[in-house]
């Protein structure tokens, strides 16, 4: 039940993501288009790609690549490993990652809230509002810790990975 809502809102933040990217893609562009060919550039593009949209695109996917071990891992000893051995290193792993990633959501939280309560904007030709990209970073912090404990409580409680499927004779892949 916790994985399939999981994967639920996971992908509500994926479309989000996405969402932004596309954004971002047709906002440059047009700046592009409109400073070059008409010499009239959209105000305020730099900061609205830097604190609207990237915020967006870089932290909403993080929990889906963590739920498809799509991270970058170097695991040449790791392999060679018996099996429970893997399995404790992975849950020593995950209560590391898990420790650092709540420790980043808390310090960006907390800063988060502070702007907002200052009501952070940007002076520029047009005054912007920047504080929500705080929040929007935060919320991909939060999903992605919350995905890495729930892994983790599965190496140790059931010794597999949550979120993948069985596959072929012991093998796990993630699926939708």
């Amino acid at each position: 039940m916790v994985v399939g809502i999981t994967k639920r809102i996971n992908r509500i933040y994926l479309i989000a993501g996405g969402i932004g990217l596309v954004l971002m893609s047709l906002h440059v562009s047009l700046d592009a288009i409109g400073k070059y060919l008409f010499s009239v550039p959209i105000p305020a593009t730099l900061e609205i790609v830097a604190y609207y949209y990237m915020p967006a695109v870089v932290a909403l996917p993080l929990a889906f690549v963590e739920m498809k071990n799509g991270h970058v891992a170097v695991e040449m000893v790791h392999q060679m490993l018996p099996r429970s051995v893997r399995l404790v290193n992975l849950a020593i792993n995950g209560m590391i990652m898990a420790g650092f990633l709540a420790t980043l959501t808390w310090l960006a939280g907390r800063e988060a809230w502070r702007k907002f309560l200052l009501g952070e904007f940007m002076f520029g030709e047009y005054p912007i509002i920047i504080w929500p990209g705080r929040v929007i970073f935060v919320l991909g912090t939060i999903f992605f810790t919350a995905v890495v404990i729930m892994k983790t409580i599965g190496f140790i409680t059931k010794a597999r990975d949550i979120f993948a499927e069985a596959a072929t004779e012991g093998d796990w892949e993630y699926s939708e």
